[in-house]
């Protein structure tokens, strides 16, 4: 026999569940936009820095947009560090940095992938649940 309160609990839980799967794959698409960000700013400086000085490139800007640019300075980069404080190195050593903030997005990328898996999962099981025990209170109801 099934309990109408007990049904109810687990369709609120599927709806929790719901909203956890929508809140992880929203963070795994702003993930996913930030690791292409940084290859793409370790591509760009890359390029830079390989021009000779005085030499037009296009850089670049985002939204699939270049700007015409003459390098100067194509061996020094100025790279965020967190809170508002930037600071002015070496192209080899911002590389650095990106692609170590990288490796860390992925890995965020990947353990977000994990948490969708799992919650994918535990929503199927428990909504199989739910629907076979609605159907059965339903037929409990007609009775």
């Amino acid at each position: 026999m099934v309990d109408e309160q007990e049904l109810r609990e687990k369709i609120g839980r599927l709806e929790q569940i719901k909203t956890q799967l929508q809140t992880a794959q929203n963070q795994q698409e702003f993930v996913d936009e930030l690791v292409e960000n940084h290859k793409e700013a370790i591509e760009t400086v890359g390029k830079y820095a390989e021009q000779d000085e005085e030499q037009e490139m296009f850089v670049p800007v985002g939204g699939n947009a270049h700007i015409r640019s003459k390098v100067s300075g194509g061996d020094k980069v100025l790279i965020g560090l967190g809170s508002d404080i930037s600071a002015l190195t070496d192209a080899e050593k911002a590389a650095d940095i990106m692609e170590k903030r990288k490796k860390e997005l992925t890995q965020t990328k990947t353990t977000l992938e994990n948490t969708i898996n799992q919650l994918t999962g535990e929503y199927q099981k428990l909504e199989n649940e739910v629907q076979r025990e609605y159907q059965e209170f339903q037929s409990q109801m007609q009775e």
